[in-house]
């Protein structure tokens, strides 16, 4: 299956066989998770779609958890933060569940608990139907740890992500969800449950997206 790879943030050097990111205008640093994504060559981001679609069909079909198979790339036995959505036709969200911060063992087991809560437990939206599933684009997000900002205006709604964390519960916005960067900050507001004259912590997310491709 083809998957389509949406990077939050361009490698501006690389030298594979190195755990080094380096930026021109930067210090060199570790690779993280996304890096190490993006720099992959082993086939883990079509793995972890293909896992994400299968656990979402299962669980909304039978209502059940699948078992992480093996022999998945080693990128998916890391631990890392994950959310697992779906489109519908015309790019139309129907369901998106993950965490800012890894949840299971590994990367894999948070890729299945978090289709499964996608398939029936988002509250947004109604469980999946069986005859939704054939027209449904499966996204899989993997993110960095989040980075606090002072201020969330002064990012790029189409190469970060944002999370407003308010006093009941914290607000998320993907990369990409959006290029307008108003209806982007604002959709983290209200998705936090900002009330007015509340304050908001917020964070920065970098993340890597592979999406199913239309058809």
């Amino acid at each position: 299956m083809g998957l389509l790879m949406v990077r939050s943030q361009t490698l501006a050097a690389l030298s594979l066989g190195l755990v080094a990111f380096c930026h021109p205008l930067a210090e060199c640093r570790a690779m993280t998770l996304v890096d190490r994504f993006q720099a992959d060559e082993t086939g883990a981001g079509p793995a972890a779609v293909r896992l994400a679609r299968r656990a979402l069909e299962e669980y909304c079909l039978r209502r059940q958890r699948i078992s992480v198979p093996a022999g998945l790339p080693p990128l998916l036995a890391q631990r890392g933060a994950v959310f697992v959505s779906a489109q519908a036709a015309g790019g139309a969200p129907r369901c998106c569940m993950g965490s800012l911060y890894p949840r299971g063992a590994t990367l894999a087991a948070d890729i299945v608990e978090m289709a499964c809560r996608a398939a029936a437990h988002d509250l947004r939206f109604a469980p999946l139907r069986p005859d939704e599933l054939p027209g449904l684009r499966v996204i899989v997000s993997v993110l960095d740890p989040p980075e606090p900002i002072a201020d969330p205006w002064t990012l790029d709604p189409l190469t970060d992500g944002l999370a407003a964390r308010g006093p009941r519960r914290t607000g998320v916005v993907l990369p990409g969800e959006t290029g307008m960067r108003e209806r982007f900050v604002r959709w983290a507001q209200v998705r936090a449950d900002l009330q007015p004259g509340e304050q908001a912590v917020y964070l920065r997310l970098r993340a890597v997206r592979f999406i199913e491709p239309e058809g």
